[in-house]
């Protein structure tokens, strides 16, 4: 079979080549296949009308060129993900500065842990708002329990004072399974 590429499309064809080298492979084989693909078929007088209509293959390729620049992250894939060791130390103070100094630490923890990258606006508000409920909850039944004169309220509030260690726990095991990225 006889190739009836009209020689505008050859030289056309082989001038976009030659300016998309520098690109990477697969995004050089795209724009050259979908090239190829809008000329196939087209006489020498189509093809010349459509090339005036795609524009210089330096163009081309410039325009390419900065696509892909904008495309490449700014992080090396290696580098650990920001605010990491930042989002460790929420979850240290949250843990041990509840249980260190109980009111002042547990705040700080929760403070610390709502600027942190690691976890999610939800996970965030999950976190204040278990914490807060459950602290409030057992205040609240430690008081009804010692003015009706039942015993046991250490326990209640004990409760209280251990749901800032778990929360910290559960938030760190959970950025942890997605090391450390929202």
């Amino acid at each position: 079979m006889t190739d009836t590429t009209p020689g505008i499309t050859t030289a056309y064809l082989a001038q976009l080549d030659a300016e998309l080298a520098q690109l990477p492979a697969d995004l050089h084989r795209d724009i050259v296949t979908g090239v190829t693909e809008e000329l196939r078929g087209l006489d020498a007088g189509a093809a010349a009308a459509r090339i005036r209509q795609l524009g210089d293959p330096a163009f081309i390729a410039a325009e390419a060129r900065a696509e892909t620049a904008t495309e490449v992250p700014l992080v090396s894939q290696d580098a650990p993900p920001p605010g990491r060791t930042f989002s460790i130390v929420a979850a240290v103070v949250l843990i041990a500065g509840s249980l260190l100094v109980p009111v002042v630490g547990a705040l700080a923890g929760l403070v610390f842990v709502s600027q942190a990258q690691a976890w999610t606006r939800r996970e965030k508000a999950a976190a204040w708002l278990a914490s807060a409920g459950v602290a409030l909850l057992a205040v609240a039944a430690a008081t009804v329990m010692a003015s009706a004169g039942l015993g046991g309220t250490h326990l209640v509030v004990l409760v209280g004072y251990l749901v800032f260690p778990v929360v910290g726990i559960v938030l760190a095991v959970r950025a942890r399974r997605r090391g450390w990225r929202a």
